[in-house]
């Protein structure tokens, strides 16, 4: 168990305090980067029902994305449960929650009713499909891939001549959670200089649609569709773009496309750069133009004669992008993640010793740090009421009435 006074001063977020209600992995991912930054980060959970992130790969979604947090098993419902919240709320600086569009409101919490308890709160409301709009659409509930179906996201995915494919793993959630992160921290920023709360409306799909890179002002001008499979596994627009499988059976990504790496590139695999077939100045060999397969030949021919570690070497030698594409095994032993310590361990609450990605980015003045692993479920209950100013006759009464529930169970099957 943990108060307040317990989570150690760290980080640039140190004595900020965050509110989550939100399962699985889009909400809590914002939250789980304020408490690595320091903020005290406490996580609702209904006791009525349990987080999947919980058993989600084998309990490892919790660990990796509640470290550092508080729980409190609250019925956020119930008349107790409700006093309790706008209490919790009083001196929050942010409350995110992820449901079916306008659910907190139907359960009796309209922004208006937070503002009267804390005029400085920051809301983020989070959805699949949004507040507002078509009422078929904002009832419907979200997850990842659906919303990826939904925004476009999926079409792009898969190959030229195949059906759409599902994007790994929860990207439209991971998005979501870096919207909400980041407007939580600017509505924040404006409370603090003006006094006065704020209120978003963050649905997922958007969030999906917005990190397309621009496709659609293609399509809206002329009304093209971007190609399923763009690079996947070659490149549809350059040769010389795409996957390589090597003679070890790995693979290398290489990306020719640009006057420097396309001229490096043509040189390296024997090509005469600035013949008929490879003129000089072009950015990259046109998949369509009489260069292309005499230039993937010569790349797959290479390829054919070294490991994928030895082709990804050879390319940082002369400045050409290209990576070996890696698996977790790869990962764990390279010397680039081991340089920076992209791995860390830290202690879980029920006694172990795991490993996982340390905190991104690295902050030179004001650490991330892990201070605990995922807290089982209603760890904290006893301790964040305590804090509130709840006696403990009235906690034991919350728990007799399920207001209130705990569990050791942490995660995994």
């Amino acid at each position: 168990m943990a108060k307040h006074s317990d989570i150690p001063a760290f980080g640039n977020l140190q004595g900020l305090k965050v509110v989550v209600s939100a399962v699985s992995t889009a909400g809590p991912f914002a939250g789980e980067l304020f408490a690595e930054n320091g903020a005290d980060v406490i996580w609702l959970e209904p006791p009525k029902g349990i987080d999947p992130f919980r058993w989600t790969q084998d309990g490892w979604g919790v660990q990796n994305e509640r470290r550092n947090m508080r729980n409190l098993m609250l019925d956020v419902v119930s008349p107790e449960g409700h006093e309790i919240f706008l209490k919790l709320i009083e001196d929050a600086d942010i409350f995110i929650e992820a449901s079916r569009g306008g659910q907190w409101e139907k359960w009796g919490y309209p922004d208006s009713l937070l503002w009267e308890h804390n005029p400085r709160l920051v809301i983020g409301h989070m959805s699949g499909y949004g507040m507002t709009g078509d009422p078929d659409y904002v009832s419907l509930p979200g997850y990842d891939f659906t919303v990826s179906a939904f925004s476009g996201l999926m079409y792009l995915n898969g190959y030229q001549d195949g059906p759409p494919l599902m994007i790994q793993k929860f990207v439209t959630d991971y998005y979501a959670g870096l919207f909400a992160y980041g407007s939580s921290l600017a509505a924040y920023v404006n409370a603090q200089r003006t006094g006065k709360g704020e209120s978003f409306d963050l649905a997922q799909f958007e969030a999906a649609v917005r990190c397309q890179a621009g496709l659609f002002g293609k399509w809206f001008e002329k009304q093209i569709q971007e190609d399923r499979g763009a690079g996947a596994p070659r490149d549809n627009i350059s040769a010389g773009a795409g996957y390589y499988e090597c003679k070890d059976g790995e693979g290398v990504y290489l990306f020719t496309a640009g006057q420097g790496p396309t001229k490096k590139a043509i040189e390296f695999f024997g090509l005469e750069y600035g013949s008929e077939m490879f003129p000089e100045g072009i950015p990259s060999v046109g998949i369509h133009s009489e260069g292309a397969p005499v230039f993937d030949g010569a790349i797959e021919k290479f390829a054919s004669e070294h490991t994928a570690a030895e082709f990804a070497e050879a390319m940082a030698k002369v400045g050409i992008p290209c990576s070996v594409v890696m698996n977790y095994d790869m990962m764990e032993k390279h010397p680039h993640y081991l340089a920076r310590n992209t791995w860390i361990e830290w202690d879980t609450v029920d006694g172990r010793k795991v490993k996982g990605v340390t905190s991104v980015p690295r902050f030179a003045n004001q650490p991330s740090q892990i201070w605990r692993g995922c807290p089982s479920q209603g760890m904290d209950n006893d301790d964040i009421l305590d804090d509130l100013g709840f006696s403990k006759e009235e906690v034991a009464e919350f728990y007799e009435k399920g207001i209130l529930r705990k569990s050791d169970y942490v995660g995994g099957l």
